[in-house]
């Protein structure tokens, strides 16, 4: 349940990370929390941390972490610190692990790159593919019958 003002906990925060971060692929299996807390203290050696204790963190038992195992945690998952430190609703909380996602899985990592070099133009075709690859995945590609090009219908045919 959010805190005040639709605001997400820590312990909510922290389970959106574990459940859409993901060590492989979007859909592979979640961290577990001792792998975590190792990866944390290999990286900074000094912090102390269990995954018995973000275990606490994440069902709430807990709520009062160092500000150097939120900004441990920040970068391990791949969000701002802010992420646990600023006040955000949810949207936008969501918007923040989506863009962690991106970080996590290298193809859409290196397609976004790659994304950058783009023209306006060429970024806004690019786009139209994606989007009608979404639509036939949800609804399957039209049928033979469909006209399955969009005509500029504003200029009247030569």
């Amino acid at each position: 349940m959010p805190g005040a003002a639709g605001r997400p906990t820590l312990a909510e925060r922290l389970e959106m990370l574990f459940d859409e971060i993901r060590p492989q692929e979007p859909t592979g299996r979640r961290y577990t929390h001792d792998e975590v807390a190792a990866e944390l203290r290999r990286v900074q050696p000094g912090l102390r941390v269990s995954g018995a204790y973000l275990s606490a963190l994440r069902n709430g038992s807990k709520r009062n972490p160092s500000l150097d195992l939120l900004t441990a945690l920040a970068q391990f998952f791949g969000v701002s610190a802010s992420y646990f430190l600023d006040p955000t609703p949810q949207d936008q909380a969501e918007e923040e692990i989506a863009l962690a996602k991106v970080g996590h899985h290298p193809q859409v990592r290196n397609l976004a790159l790659r994304a950058l070099e783009l023209s306006p133009e060429s970024l806004a075709v690019v786009t139209q593919i994606v989007e009608r690859v979404l639509t036939d995945i949800r609804h399957g590609p039209p049928s033979a019958g469909q006209e399955t090009v969009n005509r500029d219908t504003s200029q009247p045919d030569s």
